[in-house]
């Protein structure tokens, strides 16, 4: 069962699994921006502190979403 559909440079949630992933990454990321906005001395600190954050979280989605993810050409294999 696939999770993710690639279209593109994207991947599109079109299982329950696959939405729960993105509004964990999303729901994640909100605590961390205001505590970086919260804290923050400059613009240029917050945005160095928040590319971490969104970097690496965005990272392990995307690669969540590639493992799981119909690729354009395939089709899904019946179970």
């Amino acid at each position: 069962m696939s999770w993710f559909k690639r279209s593109g440079f994207i991947y599109l949630p079109i299982h329950p699994m696959g939405v729960l992933v993105t509004l964990a990454a999303a729901i994640f990321l909100v605590p961390v921006f205001i505590a970086v906005i919260r804290n923050g001395h400059s613009v240029s600190d917050d945005l160095y502190q928040l590319f971490v954050y969104i970097s690496c979280t965005a990272f392990w989605w995307k690669w969540i979403a590639d493992k799981t993810s119909i690729q354009q050409h395939e089709t899904e294999l019946p179970s």
